[in-house]
């Protein structure tokens, strides 16, 4: 009978408390959701659609991060921004870093499309922050892959081996996207390389994949009337026909250039979860509306 007891005890399956991490954007949720499977649960700060520069964590977000035992962060400045937010509501969270081994840029915020004529930098404008936009090129997100593999299996190193597996299976994938995204480009002629966006989200893709990016944005603001005759000179100098409008900023100056470059206006979202399919939606764009 007591061996009975033993053989039923043993059968009953012993469940471990899944690990349970938090991150800011929705595109590192997707990318520790895929190395996690089901063996972690994500929690995500921004909703979709939201702004981070603007956005407040309400209550409820801050909750969820009392069940976090990790916080990826990118070490971006909006990242330090929120941290000591949610060490307030969870003292023990680990952060863990997700930009180990990145190729940093500073992040172009600045009048980049004003011609020729001479501009004054205030001091402020000279204080330059790194752009936190890391997710938009996959060769940076293969580096933000191997980063969340290893805290995964350092956190839970009963299902490393399962994390290295999906790691290694995702990071091929974005190997794949990365050699698709370079052939593409070079097929584009050289004039066709150029793009207007209204907030400097592609800096990376742009820098990696030899495109240029031109932003409406000046300084993180809205750009005035001045601004936007020299980024209407520029990208008419470049060929450009199309200007991306992100659904997390006013449209209304991003239409007033397209409708100096007779360019068509399209959507993009960078901050999208399926952030594979959201930079193939741009180079397909741009492929789309080369004009001679």
């Amino acid at each position: 009978m007591r061996k009975l007891f033993f053989a039923l005890l043993l059968a009953i399956p012993t469940f471990a408390a899944k690990l349970t991490v938090a991150v800011s954007l929705q595109p590192y949720a997707n990318v520790v959701k895929e190395i996690g499977g089901d063996d972690v649960d994500v929690v995500t700060l921004l909703p979709p659609g939201a702004d981070p520069h603007t956005f407040e964590p309400k209550p409820a977000s801050l909750k969820e991060f009392t069940k976090a035992t990790a916080y990826f962060s990118d070490g971006s400045g909006m990242d330090a921004a929120w941290l000591p937010r949610f060490k307030g509501v969870n003292k023990d969270i680990q952060v863990v870093s997700l930009s180990n081994g990145i190729d940093w840029m500073e992040e172009d915020v600045h009048h980049h499309h004003e011609a020729e004529e001479h501009h004054h930098h205030d001091a402020e404008d000279d204080d330059d922050e790194l752009d936190p936009h890391l997710w938009t090129s996959p060769l940076q997100l293969k580096t933000i892959a191997l980063n969340v593999c290893e805290a995964l299996a350092t956190l839970d190193v009963h299902n490393a081996d399962q994390y290295r597996t999906r790691s290694t299976k995702l990071i091929q994938r974005l190997s794949n996207l990365d050699s698709e995204l370079r052939v593409s480009v070079e097929k584009l002629p050289k004039q066709a390389r150029t793009f207007i966006v209204f907030h400097p989200s592609y800096g990376y893709f742009a820098r990696d994949y030899g495109m240029t990016q031109l932003t409406v944005e000046v300084n993180g603001k809205e750009p005035k009337p001045r601004d936007l005759f020299n980024l209407a000179k520029t990208g008419k100098e470049n060929n450009v026909h199309i200007v991306f409008v992100q659904p997390q900023f006013s449209k209304r100056a991003a239409a007033t250039i397209a409708k100096e470059l007779d360019a068509v206006i399209l959507d993009t979202d960078p901050l999208a979860f399926d952030y594979e399919k959201n930079i193939r939606t741009l180079l397909n764009a741009i492929q789309e509306n080369i004009k001679k």
